[in-house]
């Protein structure tokens, strides 16, 4: 097969946007060589490390694609020629992809394995700086946040529908009470049958928490406590001290960020910085104990990193430092970073 088909339904299955059909030939192709399976991995990687954090309208795409070019050229482990075409590769896709999306493809990269479809699993990364949709096989939506990764198989099995999730994610779950919906995280496992909730339980953070928009849902916390939620309500439980706290609440808070919102309603200043640091892929700390735990309200809808920063410093009294990035031996920068004092 010509390689601009191959590459045509790798940008597809980058996508998530691959038929089955699709799926099929591409695997087909994957079993031919072990240089093919090379190839897709390094279309992988590149695609993962490559600055994710971008607006898909306002993509800059001789800079991007220079980036790319710096990273193959520092890894060291493409030729000439395979550099050249995962470049050309990279330009034809990058117009035609809305959200960028790293999916593994279990049953894919695992032809020489006793794999069963049956049980066969995907898993989707959302890089830092990055939102994300995913449909799932029943018709049930994700929005998988900056950071965050989900598992699930290709195919629900009947009794059931589990996903695994590490990090936050905002599902609305296509009705089916003879099948139930199931999140499973470190702490908590979320069952729902038709109904709109996020979950958030990244792995460094020591709250996990649900936040009910509609339908209802039940929680088990690890496994000792199970409790029914109502629409309006969040449960917050903390993994140090084994607690946990429900309350109702405005949802719209909880939830703003899958449109690309930031809301703070009355939060401590570290905790509107971690969430930006989130949104933009940057490491924010706060130098200041005084100013950490002031409290903000504030909306940010479409504002740049640089704007947010300003409109803070205007209305509380702090003033920040970029830091130097570093360069490390394989030619990459380390995460941008950013300290905050108090003014």
């Amino acid at each position: 097969m010509q390689n601009s088909s191959i590459d045509i339904l790798i940008s597809r299955l980058l996508s998530n946007n691959i038929t089955d059909d699709e799926r099929k030939v591409l695997d087909e192709w994957l079993s031919e060589s072990p240089d093919n399976k090379k190839y897709l991995g390094q279309l992988i990687n590149i695609w993962q490390s490559s600055h994710p954090a971008f607006d898909p309208e306002d993509i800059q795409m001789e800079s991007a694609i220079r980036d790319i070019h710096h990273k193959i050229e520092a890894a060291g482990s493409l030729s000439q020629g395979k550099s050249f075409k995962i470049l050309v590769w990279w330009q034809r896709i990058a117009a035609v992809l809305f959200i960028p999306v790293i999916v593994l493809m279990g049953y894919l990269l695992s032809r020489d394995t006793d794999f069963n479809p049956q049980t066969a699993y995907q898993e989707v990364f959302s890089p830092y700086g990055v939102r994300s949709k995913i449909s799932l096989p029943d018709g049930s939506s994700v929005w998988l946040n900056s950071g965050s990764k989900l598992k699930y198989p290709i195919e629900f099995k009947s009794g059931s529908r589990n996903v695994s999730l590490t990090g936050e994610a905002f599902f609305e779950v296509r009705s089916d009470k003879k099948n139930p919906f199931v999140v499973h995280t470190e702490q908590m496992k979320v069952e729902a049958t038709g109904t709109a909730f996020n979950v958030e339980a990244y792995e460094t953070d020591t709250i996990v928490a649900v936040t009910l928009v509609h339908g209802k849902v039940d929680v088990d916390i690890s496994g000792r406590r199970k409790l029914d939620m109502q629409p309006n309500q969040r449960i917050c439980f903390n993994n140090l001290s084994n607690k946990y706290k429900l309350s109702t609440v405005d949802t719209y808070k909880w939830i703003a960020w899958k449109d690309g919102v930031l809301a703070f309603r009355d939060d401590r200043l570290d905790y509107v910085f971690k969430k930006i640091g989130l949104m933009y892929n940057v490491e924010i700390s706060v130098k200041d104990v005084d100013i950490a735990s002031q409290l903000y309200r504030a909306t940010f809808e479409g504002e740049s990193l640089d704007e947010i920063l300003n409109l803070l410093k205007l209305s509380a009294p702090i003033r920040y430092e970029y830091t130097k990035r570093v360069k490390s031996e394989s030619g990459a920068f380390t995460k941008e970073k950013i300290e905050v004092y108090k003014r």
